[in-house]
C-alpha cells in the first residue's frame, strides 16, 4: 500500500507499507534528526523490529519487521504519535490561504459597491484597469 500526503508547501509526507516493512519519507523526519534518531533507538529495542535505516539527509525511514509480531498500521501509529507524519507548514499554508480569501472577498465587496454606486458602464472600464 502506498500513501501520499500533500504537507503544504514543504515536503509531502510519503507513506509505503508492506506486510513486513514501512517506509516513511517526511519534512519532520527531515528536519528533526534528534528526535527521530531517539525513537529509532527505543525501537531497536523492540524485539519484533529487525532493522531500522534512516537516510538523515533524505527525510526518510525505513523500518524492517516481524509481521507475526507486530503490523504497520501499529507500527504507523507509533511514529505518527512522535509527529513524524506533521507538516510543519500546514499552519502557513492555512493561513496563506485564509489572506487570500479575505482579499479576494473584499475585492468582490468593493466591485459591488462601485457597481451600485457608479453604474455598470463605469464599473466595467474599471474593472479592465
Amino acid at each position: 500500500m502506498q500513501i501520499n500526503l500533500i504537507g503544504g508547501f514543504g515536503m509531502s509526507t510519503y507513506i509505503h507499507k508492506t506486510q513486513k516493512r514501512l517506509r516513511i519519507r517526511s519534512e519532520y523526519i527531515l528536519r528533526h534528526p534528534q528526535e527521530v534518531a531517539e525513537l529509532i533507538e527505543q525501537l531497536q529495542q523492540v524485539d519484533a523490529i529487525q532493522s531500522v535505516t534512516h537516510k538523515r539527509f533524505a527525510g526518510s525511514v525505513a523500518i524492517v519487521f516481524d509481521d507475526q509480531q507486530m503490523d504497520a498500521d501499529t507500527l504507523l501509529e507509533t511514529v505518527e504519535s512522535h509527529g513524524w507524519l506533521r507538516s510543519e507548514n500546514h499552519a502557513a499554508f492555512v493561513e496563506n490561504a485564509v489572506k487570500s480569501g479575505s482579499k479576494t472577498l473584499v475585492k468582490g465587496v468593493a466591485m459591488m459597491a462601485l457597481k451600485r454606486a457608479a453604474g455598470p458602464v463605469l464599473s466595467r472600464a474599471l474593472s479592465f484597469a
